[in-house]
């Protein structure tokens, strides 16, 4: 029988949930596979999603190499595995219900799982200024979906800067960019 690629908190106890936490996260870890959970943020009613691809399992928690911030499990509401390799991709955000105001930004999450983060501002210091200052927005996949993924970051960053140029062409008021 294959193990689980998804674990969903429902009715456990909080010392059920950080052991069945901890013995998938360990299993994922051996195995060298990444990782998405959804992690309570100013609990109890922020969940921020985050991909873990390089992380470190301890008794209580993960922590993520690339900045040592820790996710402890009893935060944690869903852990699941991902398949395939990392792609990145560009996305377009609708700043504060002005359709003109975007946000433009590349990310190897999906564009749901960034809006999430930047409208919790979890990922805020991510040189996502607006964010920063409160604003709040909404997915404008009219404005990117057809953009399709790429295999680097650097690749991504060039799209991401040429797309927030011809929006700027076009008449909108972009941010981000970069």
């Amino acid at each position: 029988m294959a193990a689980a690629s998804i674990l969903v908190r429902t009715t456990q106890t909080d010392p059920q949930w950080r052991v069945a936490v901890s013995q998938f996260v360990r299993s994922a870890h051996a195995a060298r596979r990444a990782i998405l959970i959804d992690y309570l943020f100013e609990p109890p009613d922020q969940i921020v999603p985050q991909r873990l691809y390089r992380y470190d399992v301890f008794d209580e928690y993960l922590s993520r190499h690339r900045d040592d911030f820790e996710f402890g499990f009893d935060l944690i509401t869903t852990v699941s595995l991902l398949s395939g390799r990392r792609t990145y991709g560009v996305y377009v955000i609708e700043l504060d219900n002005n359709k003109n105001h975007v946000y433009v930004g590349q990310t190897w999450y999906l564009p749901e799982e960034r809006l999430a983060q930047h409208n919790t501002g979890f990922a805020a210091f991510h040189a996502a200024r607006p964010f920063k200052h409160g604003a709040r927005g909404k997915l404008r996949p009219d404005l990117y979906a057809h953009l399709a993924r790429t295999a680097s970051q650097k690749q991504a960053e060039a799209l991401e800067a040429s797309w927030a140029m011809e929006l700027k062409k076009a008449g909108y008021r972009v941010e981000g960019g970069h």
